[in-house]
């Protein structure tokens, strides 16, 4: 079998969800597949030691770079599928072609329909912009690989005339290099990011309304101020800004907590286990997820956290972290509070976390890539 895979987004110098989703599926395809051939579709040359490091140095995996900066799918991938087609492309990137092969079956991988939260969505012109690219690939593929049932949900609700049997659930993994690190690890994290030698909780992802941070930073403020014996304790937050972050950058000057609140940009990924091991509590109170990766990431750590009560939250952490209402501040300030103040036992976060695997993730979408193909031959 002939698959393509859509390389567009790997090289990103700052990866974010989508990315790391996109190189880590490729990274455990390249070592469980020996049988079938795959090209991955880059828009730039990528370096020996990277590819090397995508696929492996697996003979079946090779790149094509395909030329061309506007239009870059929609002309430019189009016309090399055109001419050269696969039994089956995947994507990850919430969009498929327009102009199409027959021979070739479209798997789109669709992280989530969070895109409400995005600037600009209340305008019914860019709310049609927005949603116009996400709907098509919906419609229009021949199946869907969607990361929790949460967003299963969120789809079929739509009304986009999409039948259940054609979304599939593939959760996301964690990564082997998620672990809970030793005490010198964590004083090199400290000192690399001038973290105080004090208590501190750590928040991973991009800086978006949708993260709700302004809330958390309200709550965070309120819980020092009724607890000064912890008065010290930090709010560490990691992720580059994405758009309409400025009430977030303002929010703990505002909440008047700007002395703990540290912002981190963008940390590397090989920087946060440490950062997580070294923490009280991984926090996210973001009011929709469409899986909730970095809440994985903490589990696998042995940290506990505190998180929305969301569905996607629910699936991935089960009855584990403390659930607080995204909308309610009092209810935030008890779920810091608590996990603060309480041990727990990282044994069932280590326990649960083992449930999911990268590995597990290209198994299943390895199948699913596949049937969709054997069901176009067999349709012919």
């Amino acid at each position: 079998m002939k698959i393509g895979l859509n390389g567009q987004v790997i090289q990103n110098s700052n990866p974010a969800g989508p990315e790391i989703y996109t190189i880590n599926l490729f990274k455990n395809l390249a070592r469980l597949d020996s049988d079938n051939d795959y090209t991955i579709y880059l828009d730039r040359k990528p370096s020996n030691e990277f590819f090397k490091y995508i696929t492996g140095g697996n003979p079946r995996f090779l790149y094509k770079v395909i030329e061309g900066k506007r239009f870059w799918t929609q002309f430019h991938l189009a016309k090399e599928l055109l001419n050269n087609p696969v039994d089956v492309f995947f994507t990850a990137i919430h969009t498929i072609l327009i102009i199409r092969s027959s021979k070739t079956e479209f798997v789109v991988m669709v992280h989530g329909l969070e895109y409400r939260y995005t600037t600009g969505f209340k305008s019914p012109l860019k709310r049609l912009k927005i949603q116009r690219p996400v709907r098509y690939a919906i419609r229009h593929s021949d199946k869907i690989i969607a990361p929790s049932k949460a967003t299963k949900e969120q789809i079929l609700k739509r009304n986009w005339g999409v039948n259940e049997d054609k979304i599939e659930i593939v959760y996301e993994g964690v990564s082997e290099s998620f672990y809970e690190r030793s005490e010198n690890e964590i004083k090199e994290i400290r000192e690399k990011y001038k973290v105080a030698d004090s208590p501190y909780l750590l928040f991973v992802s991009t800086i978006q309304p949708r993260k709700n941070l302004p809330n958390t930073i309200r709550a965070f403020s309120q819980f020092i101020n009724e607890n000064q014996e912890m008065k010290n304790t930090q709010l560490l937050i990691a992720g580059k800004n994405g758009w309409d972050y400025q009430e977030s950058l303002e929010a703990p000057r505002k909440f008047g907590v700007e002395e703990n609140v540290k912002f981190l940009g963008r940390v590397p990924t090989e920087d946060l286990p440490a950062l997580f091991s070294g923490s009280k509590g991984y926090i996210n109170i973001s009011f929709e997820e469409g899986f909730g990766l970095p809440l994985l990431e903490s589990m696998a750590c042995g940290v506990w956290s505190v998180v929305s009560d969301i569905p996607a939250h629910r699936e991935v952490g089960g009855s584990l972290p403390i659930y607080a209402d995204p909308n309610n501040i009092e209810n935030i300030k008890d779920g810091v509070f608590k996990i603060m103040t309480n041990d727990f036992d990282k044994n069932l976060l280590l326990d649960r976390a083992r449930g999911f695997s990268w590995k597990r993730t290209a198994e299943k979408t390895l199948e699913i890539l596949e049937e969709t193909s054997k069901k176009d031959l067999v349709s012919n």
